[in-house]
């Protein structure tokens, strides 16, 4: 239970229900008045409408006959050479297990090349305050460490690091990530050119606002020094395969893919029939876009750099009807690709 003093919090039942989903943004949330402030009260979704796909169960029977909606948050499994889950969240568990492996041979990598395969760019603040040079879970109040994978499970477990935050403490682990970002929608348009990533600590808004949050910001690289200077993070997104390969860091490469980048037709929103155009290929489309993303790794020679695979299915983004096909083609090509990922 988490108590949150009352000043913080509206007394108005709509705008403090508000409040609370602006902060716990995949939890649903109870609060109560007590004499020592509101009482917070934390549950995972257990309703199929909350995902809004109406083949939803469909998809968690064929992931597990035992897997109910409640328990979709927990869903994470290694495939061969790769990880697969159901909430994207669970990516920075892979990047913690590849980071604990580096950290055993005592080679920590200074520069990593960040392959981001998304509708979303999942920069958003994590539940993390900074602590004493670390990380506290702002739910659990327990450590959190990227060279420790079972406190970062744990910190996915709580919702602390979520769908739309699991790359921000990444970046704050390694001194400089290149996000190249493939995306068919309106970040491939809105975005072009490099950005810096700056990273900066905020206060946190709620659970106590005595604690600082991790979070980033994006800077347009305006001059050639700032261009060819190497000691940033940098971020840049395009809709185009040959250009999102574009002149790479050699460094260790990690391939995040979100499967909603080849179908977002939800995008977890009840009215997602109202909102046109939506991004809804065929599952044609969606199998030959995956070819697509496989052969230009291999005719680029990437492919000896990727280290780690991580790829999500997200339920209420990418539609349940397609995750055995579009899970079976990402099969197909790790294995003909020969895509052993290690440390």
């Amino acid at each position: 239970m988490i108590v949150i003093p009352r000043h913080l919090l509206p007394d108005d039942d709509r705008a403090r229900a508000e409040r609370l989903h602006s902060y716990f943004t995949e939890q649903i949330v109870s609060s109560f008045l007590t004499d020592e402030g509101w009482s917070i009260t934390l549950n995972w979704p257990t309703t199929a409408d909350y995902y809004v796909d109406p083949h939803l169960m469909e998809g968690l029977r064929w992931w597990s006959q035992n897997l109910s909606i409640g328990d979709i948050h927990l869903a994470v499994r290694p495939e061969s050479g790769w990880q697969l889950s159901l909430n994207d969240s669970w990516t920075l568990f892979s990047w913690s297990c590849w980071l604990a492996k580096c950290a055993a041979k005592g080679v920590l990598p200074n520069e990593v090349v960040l392959l981001h395969v998304d509708d979303h760019d999942d920069l958003m603040s994590p539940r993390l305050w900074f602590n004493q040079g670390g990380w506290i879970d702002a739910i659990s109040r327990q450590p959190v460490d990227l060279l420790v994978p079972n406190t970062v499970s744990a910190a996915i477990t709580s919702g602390a690091v979520g769908i739309g935050s699991f790359i921000v403490p990444f970046l704050d682990q390694i001194p400089r990530v290149h996000i190249r970002h493939l995306c068919a929608t309106e970040y491939s348009s809105s975005r072009r050119g490099l950005y810096k990533i700056e990273r900066f600590p905020v206060a946190d808004t709620l659970l106590a606002t005595n604690m600082m949050r991790p979070t980033v910001r994006l800077e347009v690289a305006r001059t050639s020094f700032e261009l060819d200077n190497k000691n940033f993070s940098t971020y840049s997104v395009s809709a185009k395969i040959d250009e999102w390969l574009q002149s790479l860091p050699n460094a260790p490469t990690l391939l995040h893919i979100d499967l909603d980048y080849f179908n977002n037709r939800f995008n977890r929103d009840s009215d997602w029939n109202l909102h046109p155009p939506r991004h809804d290929p065929s599952d044609s489309s969606i199998l030959s876009a995956i070819d697509s993303v496989f052969e230009a790794l291999s005719v680029r020679g990437i492919l000896d750099r990727i280290v780690d695979i991580a790829v999500a299915l997200s339920p209420g983004f990418f539609p349940a009807e397609f995750w055995p096909l579009a899970t079976e083609r990402i099969r197909y090509h790790v294995a003909k690709l020969g895509l052993t990922p290690s440390a």
